[in-house]
């Protein structure tokens, strides 16, 4: 398949290294917006005191006590509403959980509230944590530090990229229709697999005599025995497994399986090494389930999106590093070991997310 769909959002595991960090300061900071809204009320008295005609004193003090008790009274209320609940003497504030829940991606309308809501109580039990960090001078830790430090240079480098490349991640219409078109599989050929599974970790050698039980157990005219008999099989070979059964649709599965279960009919086997482990799937049965463009359109825009950051990253990597000075010293100045560094940069970049094109993980993420 030229293109295979992955997790859409870039990798930002860095926000929940320093978000008890960022929400500790933000509650400390929570004067500020209060000493904003006071300036601006002066501004309003200075204002409303230039009039045309000199007026009595009286009046000014009056003039000024009513704009900045109205003032006060929408600075009181505003803080109300921004404020979502109340941790001991610590603030979560709405703005934070709206902030978290745009980095889960979106959200259905009809479960906005709810999600609001589950999120929050995360937030306080996040925020309970970082009251007894604090209590225990954590944040003054030389690994948290250096943890927050770390955290800091990547969310910089990540909020550059994402800026710059605003301009060039448009997707059009004819984007989408061409990606549609292009992988059919996906969309007209979508289907539904109901799966039971073995997982197990054995010696590469294994896999001969795996297959070989596999080949006998799969022709079996009762296949409902199948996986009981490799399980016993399997104990009889001292080897440790688990057993699982799940529903995936065409999407959910990695990109290489993909064509090899199209393939197959109920009952049939499918034997999936990596490595040192090995998946065993049981196709107990499977249903169309196919996707109109109008039905996969926001999610392909989603994925196009994505990997259009994802190139662009990689691109302006390689482009900063030939405009920089770049010198390695001491261990690290061997040119083999300067020559790979260069090489291997812009792919071990931790601003920069994994090709969604080239991700092992599959075209997990289209339909929920």
């Amino acid at each position: 398949m030229p293109n295979t769909f992955s997790d859409l959002q870039l990798r930002s595991g860095f926000h929940k290294r320093v978000g008890s960090a960022v929400r500790a300061l933000s509650s400390r900071n929570a004067g500020v917006t209060d000493f904003a809204g006071g300036e601006r009320c002066l501004r309003k008295v200075q204002h409303s005191a230039v009039l045309p005609r000199t007026p009595s004193l009286a009046l000014v003090l009056a003039v000024g006590t009513v704009v900045l008790l109205g003032c006060s009274r929408n600075a009181e209320e505003r803080n109300v509403t921004q404020v979502a609940a109340k941790v001991n003497r610590d603030e979560i504030t709405v703005h934070q959980i709206n902030q978290t829940l745009s980095r889960l991606g979106s959200v259905p309308e009809s479960q906005q509230k709810q999600a609001q809501q589950q999120v929050l109580e995360r937030l306080i039990d996040q925020q309970l944590l970082v009251q007894q960090a604090m209590q225990r001078k954590l944040d003054r830790d030389p690994r948290v530090l250096g943890a927050i430090e770390a955290s800091k240079r990547q969310l910089l480098a990540q909020a550059y990229l994402e800026q710059a490349a605003q301009p060039g991640l448009t997707v059009t219409p004819h984007d989408v229709e061409e990606f549609y078109s292009q992988n059919l599989d996906l969309f007209q050929h979508r289907r539904i697999y109901r799966l039971r599974e073995i997982g197990l970790s054995a010696p590469p050698e294994f896999k001969a005599q795996l297959k070989a039980e596999l080949d006998r157990l799969d022709k079996l005219k009762d296949k409902s025995k199948v996986i009981p008999e490799l399980a016993n099989w399997l104990q009889s070979q001292n080897v440790k497994f688990t057993t699982n059964t799940t529903t995936q649709a065409t999407e959910m599965l990695p990109s290489e399986v993909i064509e090899r279960i199209q393939r197959l009919k109920d009952g049939d086997l499918l034997l999936l090494p990596r490595g040192s482990t090995f998946v065993v799937s049981q196709i107990e049965r499977s249903e169309p389930a196919p996707l109109t463009r109008e039905q996969a359109a926001h999610d392909i825009e989603q994925f196009l999106e994505s990997r259009k950051k994802a190139e662009f990253s990689s691109q302006e990597v390689k482009r900063l590093r030939a405009a920089a000075t770049v010198e390695y010293i001491g261990e690290f100045a061997s040119k083999e070991t300067a020559a790979t560094g260069a090489a291997a940069a812009p792919a071990a970049s931790p601003a920069v997310p994994e090709t969604p094109a080239t991700s092992p993980q599959g075209v997990a993420g289209l339909t929920k």
